[in-house]
């Protein structure tokens, strides 16, 4: 997995035509999936959805675990596609759906959109590094929020928060083992006091070098 430094989400956007009955004729299925720059699906992403023009009822949708989403039954026309998701900032990206029916030409890839995160926070002042006795993990917390990492399996990066006296680490990518951190599931490491002198990750502690 490469590093990056700026941590944004991706919306890829899918849009295919239906064959089906009478009922959904000159109707499309739209579909697509919402990930971060890392490549982590992004579940909870609500969608709306309206006609550009303003005709018909808006419909929405959300991402599943996965972090796709589909719609069924959109007349052939270009929409306008809202996406929201706490914690990210709002994008909105226009579409063209097609009711042509069922075509078996080949669909080109769509282009993404991406999603930042929303800034703020609060945040070390200076970048502080921590180590372990014996060198691992050991991990680095940059006044921008974002952090990097090494532990016994391999090294990542994310970004952070610091509530109270802990800071709140959100793994966006991890050369180690694929199932071991989550963007959903954040790793908490706390400080004996307000001046984050030392670290606790798990039985493990982590002073400041």
């Amino acid at each position: 997995m490469a590093f990056r430094t700026v941590a944004v989400a991706v919306v890829t956007m899918g849009v295919t035509t239906l064959f089906a009955c009478d009922a959904f004729a000159q109707r499309g299925l739209t579909q697509g999936s919402v990930t971060d720059t890392w490549g982590n699906p992004l579940e909870g992403v609500e969608i709306e959805i309206q006609r550009e023009d303003g005709g018909g009822e808006m419909r929405t949708a959300v991402t599943d675990e996965d972090g796709e989403f589909q719609l069924i039954g959109l007349e052939g026309a270009a929409y306008r596609f809202v996406y929201r998701l706490d914690g990210y900032q709002g994008a909105a990206q226009i579409r063209e759906v097609s009711s042509r029916g069922f075509s078996s030409r080949r669909r080109s890839r769509p282009s993404p959109v991406e999603l930042e995160l929303v800034g703020g926070g609060v945040f070390l002042q200076d970048e502080t590094e921590f180590e372990a006795e014996g060198g691992s993990p050991s991990l680095k917390l940059t006044p921008d929020g974002m952090f990097e990492f090494e532990d016994a399996e391999g090294e990542g990066q994310g970004n952070y928060s610091i509530q109270e006296l802990s800071a709140i680490l959100t793994v966006r990518d991890y050369d180690g083992p694929d199932d071991k951190y989550t963007i959903t599931e954040p790793v908490v490491v706390t400080a004996p006091t307000n001046q984050f002198m030392s670290l606790a990750w798990g039985d493990t502690t982590l002073n400041k070098k």
